[in-house]
């Protein structure tokens, strides 16, 4: 089961991977658990929104790994 977080330092205590992800027009900047399938539907963390999202990894063109 996926952790609920409710801010960016949640995430980083957790060890999630920070990550940019391009969708079409959009660029998400979010954190997911690194042992996540992104091939498939998953949750991640929105740092714009500061809230979870679901986001179907098919549709995803690139993403970009965050340091």
């Amino acid at each position: 089961m996926t952790m609920k977080m409710t801010c960016d330092n949640d995430c980083t205590m957790a060890g999630w991977k920070e990550s940019i992800i391009h969708i079409g027009e959009y660029d998400l900047h979010v954190s997911y658990d690194p042992d996540t399938d992104i091939d498939g539907a998953f949750h991640a963390f929105c740092h714009d929104e500061q809230e979870m999202i679901a986001i179907n990894g098919w549709l995803i063109d690139d993403i970009e790994l965050q340091a």
